[in-house]
């Protein structure tokens, strides 16, 4: 956990660029006055024409419960999120989270569909974590599989989107290797679940800042793999999300 800690600092600087560059940007003269936040918007669940590609990049940082580590320690983990419009209001999505130690991977289908300005959106993605850690007593490696299941809706205004979500984390499979041994746990169970809020607002020209909030209620995070409780017990774990939609 102390790599994690080490990243601290990176987390204050990233902070503090990103809030001064948005700052700097709204206080420019105004730009176009056509700027449609369905154009700009990644989070939002709107069905969209076939084979368009958009993506984003965020940062997010994860406050650990007391339960897992001596102190409540906040950590940044970087995502890229890329999705694939399909007919008939289906799209592919995919991303990478990432913290060195700790990474997760996901892929899977959404079926969204308007409701005049609200939208709705049915998504299930099936994802692999991946954990490796050779320091502070580590030799150990974890590989995991789950699906999750989620459901999001949204409502568009002019020039920014606001986005509900949840998300359920049913993990298949659980595999941990230290010193040549591999432990295999491949009884499915239930991890916990998710609820989101996902804010989108122009930052210049077309492009969209989104801002957001989650709340996970789960038994373990990716991003805290080394300090794994095994008393099976639920935790509330919060996460901050600031990103960029290209």
């Amino acid at each position: 956990m102390k790599t994690i800690i080490h990243y601290n600092k990176c987390r204050i600087v990233l902070i503090f660029t990103l809030l001064v560059s948005s700052i700097f940007c709204f206080g420019q003269k105004k730009e176009e006055e056509n700027f449609d936040i369905l154009k700009a918007s990644f989070i939002l669940p709107q069905p969209l024409p076939g084979g368009h590609y958009s993506s984003s990049i965020s940062v997010i940082y994860v406050v650990t419960p007391r339960d897992w580590t001596d102190d409540v320690i906040t950590a940044p983990m970087f995502s890229y999120q890329a999705k694939y419009t399909l007919p008939k209001g289906f799209n592919l999505q995919a991303g990478l989270t990432s913290l060195i130690i700790s990474n997760r991977i996901y892929l899977g289908p959404y079926w969204n569909y308007k409701i005049n300005d609200n939208y709705i959106g049915f998504g299930w993605q099936v994802a692999w974590n991946y954990g490796v850690l050779n320091q502070f007593g580590f030799a150990t490696t974890i590989t995991g599989w789950e699906q999750q299941p989620s459901i999001a809706v949204g409502h568009a205004f002019k020039k920014t989107a606001l986005t509900l979500r949840g998300d359920l984390y049913w993990t298949n499979t659980f595999y941990i290797s230290e010193g040549g041994y591999t432990i295999p746990n491949q009884n499915s169970f239930i991890n916990g679940g998710s609820l989101s809020a996902s804010f989108e607002q122009k930052l210049y020209k077309n492009r969209a800042l989104a801002i957001g909030l989650k709340m996970d209620y789960v038994q373990y995070h990716i991003i805290a793999w080394p300090a794994f409780p095994v008393n099976g017990k639920r935790y509330w774990v919060p996460e901050f999300q600031i990103g960029l939609n290209l």
